[in-house]
């Protein structure tokens, strides 16, 4: 009775305090009941999980820390690839440096990638182009690198930065590739960060519409944005296969210049300051009545004076192999010529009136000026004009 009196007096504001905190009591009690209740019922144990943030300390070398570990494997085939994708790219991305550079009224970025650990960097030459100097941002900091060589007939140039261990990209073998090989690049879009691409080989060229590379490229359904090219292009080891030097169909695809021609001219840069192209002077064509590949390649103009007017050779040869390589169509010829080493000896062996000879070339130095050597550019300069035989990626400002 007495509670039931205390409720019906006048209304105050004690008697709504009490109330409320009468509530809250209840409703902690039926908490804490709960609580009990799912823990008699279910014994596994209760972990709980702390993150806290890690800043790593200022270092003036460039060391690499632990990649992270790559994404998990899932079932599916998707989730397969994924995983195959991020291990590739964690392993690629602290090797990827993003490069600018002015030349003339031309603002220039792309990406470069080290290959060695005292800072020597590999790009493509349209990248830099007749720029005096090349800025270079790695994991947040600048540099002002020294150009040590530039190549436009190839596409490759070479830098190199005041820096130590540097993480670097091992090298694979992008000519041993196949149609359908899976490929990975990485590199710097426009002013975003590094990221992932993943396509496939399509397929080996050395022309693309009116353009004549100096060696066979490789040609991958991998689509490239401005910024990316000059960067790696990596199997699926994470061995560095190419690098990115034309993007193609409105970037849905592109050219790689294959690792073995690009380390080939890198090291005659960082040899002799230069590179060193190799001239035989042998224009060749295949047999028309046979278009497959395999078809005999015959000797079709020897230019005078040229190393191979002088080995012997004649027109109407047929070339079986040159420098241990077998020659199955024109392009293989080129790919001879572009790795043959100035002032060394190449075996050419040919068929002639049904019996094989074996011929020695001298190779000497690609003349600078000749017409006959210049290749065709992919966008004719229609004042007539020298036109460029590199597609220049703008730098977003």
């Amino acid at each position: 009775m007495g509670t039931v009196r205390w409720l019906m007096i006048p209304v105050s504001r004690f008697k709504y305090v009490f109330l409320s905190l009468l509530v809250l009591l209840v409703a902690f009690t039926g908490l804490i009941g709960g609580r009990a209740y799912y823990l008699a019922h279910h014994s596994g144990p209760v972990s709980v999980s702390v993150t806290q943030d890690l800043v790593p300390p200022a270092s003036a070398s460039f060391e690499p820390s632990a990649p992270k570990a790559p994404m998990s494997q899932g079932s599916g085939v998707f989730d397969q690839i994924a995983a195959e994708v991020s291990g590739v790219y964690e392993q690629a991305v602290p090797t990827v440096v993003r490069l600018r550079a002015t030349d003339g009224a031309e603002q220039l970025a792309g990406t470069g990638f080290f290959i060695d650990g005292q800072g020597t960097i590999l790009t493509a030459y349209a990248v830099v182009g007749q720029a005096d100097s090349v800025s270079v941002d790695v994991n947040g900091r600048t540099f002002t690198a020294k150009i040590l060589g530039r190549d436009p007939r190839s596409g490759v140039a070479v830098l190199k930065i005041p820096a130590t261990q540097t993480p670097h990209l091992a090298f694979g073998e992008g000519m041993r590739l196949r149609p359908a090989s899976a490929v990975v690049s990485v590199a710097f879009p426009y002013d975003l960060k590094a990221e992932p691409t993943f396509g496939f080989v399509a397929g080996f060229d050395v022309k693309y519409l009116t353009r004549f590379f100096a060696t066979t490229h490789l040609r991958a359904n991998l689509p490239i944005k401005p910024g990316q090219i000059g960067g790696p292009l990596l199997d699926s080891q994470g061995k560095v296969v190419g690098v990115l030097m034309l993007e193609i169909d409105e970037g849905k695809a592109c050219y790689a210049l294959p690792i073995e021609a690009a380390s080939k001219v890198a090291a005659d840069i960082q040899k002799f300051g230069e590179p060193r192209h190799g001239w035989m002077g042998v224009g060749v064509m295949p047999d028309r009545s046979r278009p497959e590949r395999g078809a005999p390649v015959f000797v079709d103009r020897l230019y005078k004076g040229t190393p191979a007017e002088k080995s012997g050779l004649k027109m109407g040869d047929e070339v079986i192999s040159i420098g241990g390589r077998p020659v199955h169509e024109p392009s293989d010829i080129l790919d001879a010529a572009f790795f043959s080493e100035v002032g060394g000896k190449v075996p050419v062996r040919v068929k002639r009136d049904g019996k094989e000879q074996v011929f020695t070339i001298t190779v000497s130095a690609r003349p600078e000026s000749s017409r006959i050597v210049e290749p065709a550019p992919l966008f004719p300069n229609p004042s007539g004009g020298p036109a460029s035989q590199g597609v220049p990626v703008k730098a977003n400002r």
